[in-house]
């Protein structure tokens, strides 16, 4: 990794080999070592599995370390293992058995990224590696700023790509402590055919109009349609669903630190699990009317709770005034008798007290003084 520095983009002098023995003190799930044929346009040939791994037992003295081997859609051979040590000397190959090849680490697994503000546009990239290095637990691999669009404008933030896939919280720089924010890139995407599953540089087909789908020159003049998604809207559209699958895809990648076609792969099947769920639900034809008919049988059990509820209270309300009267009129014969004392008749006027007091108090759940009180 040759030294690169400019106004806007730096990477560091380290190459990739000491940069992935020093992976022994950082946070990393796996390293991935990616083998090409050195003729870009030639593929890996696919090899008896017993002849290669007699060639990397061979080449690899600690081939043990090996978790992993797989050949890529691309035509390339994908290595993974957890060593730094045994992804080195995989990275130093230059023949693969008869196979004049070249070498490369995935960044995604073992670099994290983050931004940073209010960095002096005229601070030199270079400096603030150095001082981020030295006042931080960092190793900075490359950093990047950002130019304003339609112009050459350069502006504040600057994305920073460390070694490892521990983010930190914050960083300082020249005494003052910084909170980083993370970063996700925005979908990339074709503009000659205008899907998202490949660069401009790699699309080998016509190029297209971004608004209708169609193969005309000058402005367009059809109502717009999405050559992704066929929605009436322009390929570009923000809004498009394809677009937001994309930086939900992205989101993935960079949250776990993994490839974009990894972070693909486990977006579709999380998809797929969900709908083989919804396939498993029962089919509601009308949902309104579903609806409607569970309404109409939790009125029908209120109503219907609700008149017991009535009826017990009727009967308690019954029970408690026959037994107020039943007294009521015991204390009336008892009144009209001549022969009572004086003492008695005082006490018959404090049953009656008694029985006013209780109708004012009374309740839903009926007085149980009436039924209480003793007469004699």
């Amino acid at each position: 990794m040759a030294d690169k520095s400019n106004s806007i983009y730096m990477r560091c002098g380290k190459s990739v080999n000491e940069l992935v023995m020093r992976l022994g003190n950082r946070q990393y799930e796996e390293i991935n070592i990616i083998i090409s044929n050195a003729d870009k346009t030639k593929k890996m040939p696919q090899t008896n599995p017993f002849l290669v791994q007699d060639f990397i037992k061979k080449s690899i003295n600690r081939h043990q370390s090996i978790d992993n081997m797989r050949h890529t859609r691309q035509g390339k051979i994908q290595f993974t293992t957890k060593d730094p040590i045994c992804a080195v000397q995989l990275l130093s190959l230059t023949k693969f058995m008869d196979t004049d090849v070249s070498t490369d680490v995935i960044w995604e697994n073992i670099s994290a990224r983050f931004l940073i503000t209010d960095i002096p546009t005229t601070t030199p990239l270079e400096e603030l590696a150095n001082e981020i290095q030295d006042k931080n637990d960092c190793l900075v691999v490359e950093l990047r700023r950002f130019v304003k669009l339609n112009s050459n404008k350069v502006i504040s933030p600057v994305l920073i790509t460390i070694l490892g896939t521990t983010v930190p919280e914050t960083i300082k720089l020249w005494f003052i402590t910084q909170r980083t924010q993370p970063f996700v890139d925005r979908p990339r995407q074709c503009n000659k055919c205008f899907v998202f599953t490949h660069g401009t540089r790699t699309c080998d087909k016509t190029n297209i109009c971004f608004c209708c789908g169609g193969d005309h020159i000058g402005p367009c003049q059809q109502p717009p349609k999405c050559v992704n998604c066929s929605g009436s809207h322009n390929a570009k559209s923000q809004s498009c669903p394809v677009y937001i699958q994309e930086q939900k895809i992205l989101e993935l990648k960079c949250h776990n630190h993994i490839t974009i076609d990894e972070a693909r792969r486990i977006f579709r099947q999380k998809n797929a699990k969900y709908a083989v769920s919804v396939k498993t639900l029962p089919v509601i034809p009308n949902i309104e009317e579903s609806l409607n008919a569970k309404f109409e049988n939790l009125l029908e059990a209120v109503n219907d709770r609700f008149e017991q509820q009535m009826q017990l209270f009727a009967d308690m309300l019954q029970k408690s005034m026959n037994c107020i009267m039943q007294n009521f009129f015991k204390l009336l014969e008892q009144s009209v008798d001549p022969s009572l004392s004086p003492a008695r008749k005082k006490k018959l006027l404090s049953k009656f007290n008694q029985i006013s007091s209780t109708l004012s108090t009374w309740d839903a759940g009926g007085s149980s003084e009436a039924e209480q009180m003793s007469l004699s």
